[in-house]
């Protein structure tokens, strides 16, 4: 298809059918990477201005990369749920830090089903309408605040994780990154492994998600932007992860591919 035919069929057509879907206009008008537009497809509960909004907001909830999104919910709940139980056998308490955290559903989640155990969580984020529904998604399932706690931070400078941990006495030993990698570049992600790497406690967990692919590319590059501009992500294989990873001194890296090609779920202890 020439590309001044498909740029109009993007830019006019797919563009204004999107913006009568909640995803398609909150993904198009600069709000594509926010926490509550991630929430959206986790919650999965289509919402338009109309009827056709409601049929198009459907369709987009359907796509393969918002289901690999929701896929991804479901394997970081798996992961930590392990983690957590490992940790009970020890009588251990949990405490869990998550960088870039949006609206932290699944910390939710994990609050709600682990409630009798002991488990401090922090998330944090630079976006206040993320961190409010995070807020507002912890009170409404009952989560006591003593278990989970949001504040804002900017993560793309984590000289936070180390100055929160100083300033309470605080030490993680487990800190999550979901969604955070594919938006900066390899300088960040060596500085970003080495903030974590330092601020982990020992033995503890980093758990985290890339990109290889994303079968929504097109649609996203052409048409969807964030805050920053236009929705672009870094992709990268797991030899790349691996590599980083043992330099920067973790080991027992694991690496999962969904079954759509698009997340790599990874996971790496600090000896």
């Amino acid at each position: 298809m020439p590309n001044k035919v498909e740029d109009f069929i993007y830019k006019k057509v797919i563009r204004s059918l999107m913006l009568t879907s909640r995803l398609g206009r909150q993904s198009v008008l600069g709000e594509a990477a926010t926490g509550y537009n991630f929430d959206h497809m986790y919650e999965n509960k289509p919402q338009g201005f109309n009827l056709i909004g409601r049929l198009i907001d459907r369709i987009l909830l359907n796509l393969p990369a918002v289901r690999a999104t929701r896929n991804r919910r479901a394997t970081l709940i798996k992961i930590l749920s392990n983690e957590i139980e490992n940790h009970k056998v020890k009588r251990m308490t949990t405490r869990i830090i998550d960088i870039a955290c949006g609206a932290g559903r699944y910390l939710t989640d994990i609050s709600e089903v682990f409630r009798e155990e002991k488990i401090e969580i922090v998330g944090v984020d630079y976006d206040n309408k993320s961190l409010k529904l995070g807020q507002a998604l912890a009170q409404r399932h009952g989560v006591p605040k003593s278990s989970i706690r949001f504040i804002k931070g900017n993560v793309f400078h984590l000289q936070v994780l180390k100055r929160f941990g100083r300033n309470i006495d605080w030490r993680p030993n487990i800190v999550v990154a979901s969604g955070l990698t594919v938006y900066i570049n390899d300088n960040q992600v060596l500085e970003m492994l080495r903030q974590v790497y330092e601020g982990l406690d020992k033995n503890g967990l980093f758990l985290f998600d890339s990109q290889e692919n994303n079968p929504s590319r097109k649609l996203m590059e052409k048409v969807c932007n964030t805050k920053e501009g236009a929705w672009v992500l870094y992709y990268r294989l797991p030899s790349v992860w691996r590599k980083w990873l043992s330099e920067t001194g973790f080991n027992d890296v694991i690496v999962s591919r969904d079954q759509w090609g698009m997340y790599n779920l990874c996971t790496a202890r600090k000896p």
